[in-house]
């Protein structure tokens, strides 16, 4: 009996010492903000209806957590003052933010398709209570919704050391006091000017002029140069630019030519930094050259890259059709689905828009690259003409920064084929690379109004050899 007491004594000490170590959820909780998720919540003297209403919160509130009982929360309404409310009425808070766009839409769902429920205006605070993929939910007085992380700047980002070069990207630049968009304009820079990086803290660089002026601007607008494992480049061709600026508008600076290597010092997009013997820094484009350590070429592959291969139209939507009936949907899905063959053959991770004859939205084929964080998204299309003699395939582009390098990647293998002639490189004003902030290209890959292209398009020679095409210029891009 005296041994059977004996360790229901010790069998209680070491519960009592257990419990004592476990934090309690009025411990966890009181560490915590709610913020207020409905209209004119009651909020009362205990937890439960029956306990009598003090005072009423609003949406979009935010109150200390005291602790949390039986569905019901306790929060610190006033200096010394508290009261519980129903835990169905209140959300935790990860972070608070603020809106870096003016009019920056508040969506039902995380998702480009979600219905628009509200609008934030640039520097609005918000309290941040979800996050899924690149998409955070938000609570505001008048709704609460999902907007894009790109444009949202968190309070409790750090400030961090940088030291780097870098680009405008943007055509006209604010740069600013403080990290903030109600700071005082100390500066204005523009497209293509170069900058010293010197600080990062948040969405924000602290970067200093070329005239010697020191500010904050928004880290989106700005191309940094990076560290590369590449040590050398060699150049593929000859009279090659080497260009002041790692864009197409730098001045040239100098001429290289086939063979000839130069030291690598940093990477920007798809331009290297190079030192150019005797004449200092140049760019040159990576899909002029190869890059490896020692001069030793790095392997030219698609390994780990994820493509979305969108087959243009589907479903109800024909596209175009030639004069012997054949229709381009038909015909995009069987070039896209030879493209994804080849492609993952390399390692590439291939996502199709579509890999039936159905119809996908246009919204849907962006949300698809989003949805997989593409690395290139490619759009498979055919043209057509009133005039039955327009012939070729032209590779098209919208945004100059993300997606111009890309469509020129294509220009080398395209211009080398042989069946049908290529028109070149375009802007375009299409919805599936207007609304795709991931580098994008549509092609037209030719012409099913012109009798004779349509006969070629259709063999499998030319499906080979223009599915083969894509797949270099990819590697050209990625290289």
């Amino acid at each position: 009996m005296n041994r059977l007491r004996m360790r229901s004594f010790v069998f209680f000490i070491c519960m009592t010492v257990l419990l004592a170590a476990l934090p309690t959820s009025q411990a966890m909780a009181a560490k915590q903000t709610a913020v207020v998720t409905a209209k004119q919540v009651n909020v009362r003297q205990g937890p439960g209806t029956l306990y009598h209403v003090v005072m009423k919160v609003d949406q979009g509130e935010t109150y200390r957590v005291v602790r949390e009982k039986a569905g019901w929360v306790q929060l610190e309404i006033k200096q010394n003052q508290t009261g519980w409310v129903a835990q169905q009425y209140i959300a935790y808070v990860r972070k608070q933010a603020m809106a870096t766009e003016d009019r920056l839409r508040v969506r039902t769902v995380p998702s480009l398709n979600g219905k628009v429920v509200g609008y934030l205006s640039q520097g609005q605070a918000v309290e941040v209570i979800e996050k899924e993929n690149d998409w955070e939910k938000v609570v505001t007085p008048s709704f609460i919704g999902w907007v894009s992380s790109t444009y949202l700047a968190s309070n409790d980002d750090k400030k961090t050391s940088m030291r780097q070069t870098g680009w405008v990207t943007a055509d006209s630049l604010n740069v600013r006091a403080r990290p903030s968009l109600q700071a005082e304009r100390v500066e204005k820079v523009t497209y293509g000017q170069q900058v010293q990086i010197m600080f990062k803290q948040g969405q924000w660089y602290q970067i200093a002029t070329e005239n010697g002026k020191i500010g904050w601007v928004s880290s989106e607008y700005i191309a940094a140069v990076s560290p590369t494992a590449s040590q050398w480049v060699k150049v593929l061709y000859n009279d090659v630019n080497i260009r002041s600026a790692p864009s197409l508008d730098g001045n040239i600076k100098a001429t290289a030519r086939y063979g000839e290597r130069y030291r690598v010092l940093g990477k920007i997009g798809n331009w290297y930094e190079i030192e150019i013997p005797g004449r200092g820094i140049g760019y040159i484009a990576g899909w002029l050259v190869s890059a490896g350590a020692d001069g030793k070429s790095e392997s030219k592959t698609l390994k780990g890259k994820t493509i979305v291969i969108d087959a243009g139209h589907g479903g109800k939507d024909s596209g175009a059709i030639s004069h012997t009936g054949m229709m381009e949907k038909t015909l995009t899905l069987r070039t896209a689905q030879l493209l994804k063959e080849k492609l993952q053959a390399q390692g590439a991770n291939v996502v199709m828009t579509r890999s039936s004859d159905r119809y996908v939205s246009l919204s849907e084929r962006v949300q698809t690259a989003y949805r997989y964080h593409a690395d290139a998204f490619i759009s498979i299309h055919y043209d057509s003409a009133k005039n039955q003699h327009a012939k070729g395939m032209t590779v098209y582009y919208y945004d100059m920064f993300s997606d111009y390098l890309l469509a020129l990647s294509l220009e080398h293998p395209f211009s080398r084929m042989t069946s049908i002639p290529f028109r070149g490189v375009s802007f375009g004003d299409y919805y599936v690379i207007r609304e795709n902030e991931l580098p994008s290209v549509l092609m037209e890959l030719g012409y099913l109004s012109n009798p004779t292209e349509a006969s070629i398009i259709a063999t499998d020679r030319y499906q080979q050899e223009v599915t083969s095409a894509i797949a270099n210029g990819l590697r050209n891009y990625f290289e």
